[in-house]
């Protein structure tokens, strides 16, 4: 019993027998709070004098008496136990055994477990489809996980995919459940073309084509999205009304970067980091399914973007006895171009010029922010180009669209505000774009701060990498906000390393 427990049987008990007839002991007392009425009670009051014997009395005859119960049964236990020894003891090896079975069992258990091998097959182990579909008042309702908590709703509101305790699932032509892959029973109605592709995608080797992902009422998610080769045109036809007035292009400031790479990267990779930035914070409740999937798009945009600057430099850094990608000729004529401004926002674009056909070809044209003055900034380099185009002798434009995180074809707002169309598959060319790899081989060099190596290689002076090494370690630098604020110094021990005129405009200027 606890001791609240204890006081309040006392109190009771006091309290049956009538008022205590203590003698008080000692001289004078003093004003105390009742144990249990929690009052102030009076010095010449009889309770207060009660307490101070009464309460440590009772708690050492309530602790007695429990000890000599616990002795008693202890005893008859003993004699219990000595009575029935042999049986005693072969109930005990009997448990005993039982225990060390039920422990073999759980340990067998377990290690199947650990080994992942069982014989059941895994699709036994999902809940029935059965499970996860009812109907109420004529009508099917599926029960799928748009939260923590599953929920039913109406089938006609799935659509193909659904997230339900089976994982994600997609609906077959059949119109049933299936969450694996699967070649279909019947292949006879498909090419052989077809067929080998059908395999390609179940292995996972997958060959995209222009057309994947632009159609909008039977569009599914792709394996993985395509690459940049396989991103279709749209175009337009030069007029007046698309080609850029002077009076807009006066708050930008044209950069041509087709010679200078190493900053075109530097721009794409940090406007790329950006959106990545915005895209983790999430979206608001205004957000709506082209902002998401613009936002998706810009961001899959700066990745191709990145990968076709480095691709551009190893193609011309190449050796002259290198094999020539299948799209030399793209990469030759190909042109960097950016709109830089303060408070309208900033643009980056790659674009090549076909004389032949007369068309300005562009790759991308990507704002630095998609959900702000990015989309203006995006808009008006387009114009811009198809201006210079028109200069060039170029009758239409063709640029082409992007990819959303599922493969889906989007057409971002500065192209539709321009009013670009579809280009026809069958005159479009598919081409399959070769990985070029490193030209020359060269020992990885580590770096005495972190970020260095970028911070170099972004200016295009990789190659003074081990030299800028040893300068931070003879400075004692440790963080490249250092080196960036002594950059200068940084310049003037290098000039001892052969860094040039120019080479030592590119690393102090930006």
């Amino acid at each position: 019993r606890s001791c609240c427990n204890v006081h309040l049987i006392l109190e009771l008990e006091m309290l049956a027998s009538g008022p205590p007839k203590l003698i008080p002991l000692g001289g004078c007392a003093l004003p105390r709070i009742h144990p249990i009425r929690g009052k102030t009670v009076a010095p010449d009051d009889a309770t207060s004098h009660v307490w101070r014997i009464a309460a440590p009395a009772a708690l050492a005859v309530i602790t007695t008496r429990h000890i000599q119960r616990l002795r008693q049964d202890v005893r008859r236990g003993a004699r219990g136990a000595r009575g029935a020894r042999g049986t005693s003891t072969r109930a005990t090896a009997s448990v005993e055994g039982e225990r060390a079975e039920s422990d073999m069992d759980s340990m067998d258990s377990m290690e199947s477990m650990d080994s992942g091998v069982s014989d059941t097959p895994y699709e036994e182990l999902y809940p029935p489809a059965q499970a996860l579909e009812k109907w109420i008042d004529g009508q099917k309702y599926i029960l799928v996980k748009y939260g923590k908590v599953p929920e039913w709703v109406p089938e006609t509101d799935v659509g193909t995919y659904r997230f339900s305790k089976r994982g994600y699932e997609s609906r077959d032509p059949d119109g049933n459940w299936v969450c694996h892959a699967q070649m279909p029973e019947d292949t006879s109605h498909l090419t052989d073309a077809q067929r080998e592709r059908l395999i390609l995608e179940l292995r996972g080797q997958i060959s995209f084509n222009l057309s994947d992902g632009i159609d909008e009422d039977g569009f599914r998610p792709l394996p993985k999205v395509p690459p940049l080769e396989k991103w279709p045109f749209y175009r337009v036809d030069i007029t007046d009304d698309v080609k850029a007035q002077k009076e807009q292009l006066d708050d930008f400031q044209q950069l041509q970067l087709t010679e200078d790479l190493p900053r075109a990267y530097f721009l794409a990779n940090r406007w790329k980091t950006a959106n990545e930035a915005r895209r983790h914070l999430g979206y608001g409740v205004n957000t709506t399914i082209n902002d998401v999937a613009n936002m998706n798009g810009t961001v899959l945009g700066f990745k191709a973007l990145v990968e076709q600057l480095k691709r551009t430099s190893k193609f011309r850094r190449r050796k002259d006895d290198d094999p020539m990608p299948s799209d030399a000729d793209r990469l030759q004529k190909l042109q960097c171009t950016s709109l830089l401004g303060t408070d309208k926002g900033s643009a980056i674009s790659l674009w090549f010029y076909n004389s032949k056909r007369k068309k300005l070809m562009i790759d991308l044209c990507l704002g630095d922010d998609c959900m702000d003055q990015g989309l203006y900034a995006e808009e008006m380099l387009l114009r811009c180009l198809i201006s210079q185009g028109h200069e060039m002798g170029a009758e239409t434009v063709w640029c082409r669209s992007r990819r959303t995180e599922s493969g889906k074809v989007f057409l971002p707002p500065s192209m539709r505000n321009l009013g670009f169309t579809a280009v026809p598959i069958e005159e479009q060319e598919e081409e399959e774009w070769e990985s070029l790899g490193v030209v020359e081989q060269k020992e990885e060099a580590t770096e005495a701060v972190p970020g260095l190596k970028l911070w170099m290689t972004t200016r295009d002076l990789e190659d003074f990498l081990a030299a800028a090494n040893d300068w931070c370690e003879e400075m004692g630098a440790t963080d490249l906000n250092e080196v960036a604020d002594n950059k200068y110094d940084l310049a003037d021990f290098l000039e001892e390393k052969g860094l040039t005129s120019e080479q030592r405009l590119k690393l102090v200027q930006y």
